[in-house]
């Protein structure tokens, strides 16, 4: 069976579910309230890309649990929108406020998906808990089956910066970055990401620059896109490099991270689209920075 598939990673971060059980707004209903044990309940919570006013639903986990000495949770975690839509994972496992939920099954693309989500404890409110969850696990991609996502179109833009050091940049077409690590000191040093290819493989590029610098990592939500990327650029070490970065996405703002000295630049992308890589020349420092950009979904 090793041999027929390979495994597309999946690694879902900053998921907020909703676990209302009273009050108007509530999520779950008893159905069976026997004396003891047996109690059967049906869930309809809803997942979000953030804790915040202003996150968006994302995903409803749609089953039952039963009291069977502890609660026992069976349910469909459905993607409503992004670029999961219409895709589900199959769920299993123990009360929603502790310990971790089994994947054992999934559709659309988490077809025949295995993992665990793991769960922790946000915020406690009158009619319910918010519980954080990340979403750790592989699914097949059979050989021989048709590759199912959309192919966009990517666009380069830039770079900004200067001429030194070499060029660096990622070879497959990218649909959706997951992370961004900055290393930067008094400048710029390195940029390292990862994203999710237009295959739907999931590909590391970086670190490219030097190894000094202190880390800054962006773990991007389900449904989160980077929006805006803007900088300094100047001399620095007898060469011109990177002096400051900066990202907005469609949720938070990251950065300004080291020193906001020389020319600026800012590159917002056009509504309905986001940044799904970069590309750069690197060397001792990161030198200069462009950017992938395609359709958000």
């Amino acid at each position: 069976m090793a041999d027929a598939c390979q495994r597309n990673e999946i690694n879902l971060q900053g998921l907020y579910l909703h676990h209302t059980c009273l009050g108007p707004n509530a999520n779950q209903a008893s159905i069976i309230n026997p004396p003891k044990m047996g109690e059967l309940a049906v869930n309809n919570w809803t997942v979000y890309d953030g804790p915040g006013p202003n996150a968006k639903l994302v995903a409803r986990a749609q089953g039952l649990h039963i009291n069977a000495g502890n609660w026992h949770n069976s349910f469909s975690l459905v993607f409503e929108n992004g670029r999961f839509n219409g895709s589900t994972l199959q769920v299993m496992g123990v009360v929603v406020e502790r310990g971790e939920w089994a994947i054992v099954g999934g559709t659309g693309e988490f077809a025949m998906a295995t993992g665990v989500i793991y769960k922790r404890f946000h915020e406690q409110h009158g009619d319910g808990n918010v519980m954080e969850l990340t979403i750790k696990g592989f699914c097949p991609l059979l050989k021989g089956s048709p590759v199912t996502c959309t192919q966009y179109p990517v666009h380069k833009i830039g770079p900004w910066g200067g001429n030194g050091g070499s060029a660096q940049d990622i070879t497959e077409l990218p649909k959706h970055l997951e992370s961004i690590t900055i290393m930067s000191g008094v400048v710029i040093d390195s940029i390292k990401f990862s994203y999710i290819d237009q295959a739907g493989q999931k590909r590391t590029a970086g670190p490219w620059g030097g190894p000094g610098g202190c880390p800054h990592t962006m773990d991007l939500g389900a449904t989160e896109f980077v929006k805006e990327m803007s900088g300094t650029f100047g001399t620095f070490d007898g060469a011109t490099v990177i002096t400051s970065f900066k990202l907005v996405t469609n949720v938070r703002t990251f950065g300004p991270w080291a020193e906001e000295k020389g020319t600026p630049f800012r590159v917002p992308v056009q509504s309905g689209s986001g940044i799904v890589g970069f590309f750069a020349r690197a060397g001792k420092y990161l030198d200069a920075v462009g950017i992938h950009v395609t359709k958000s979904d």
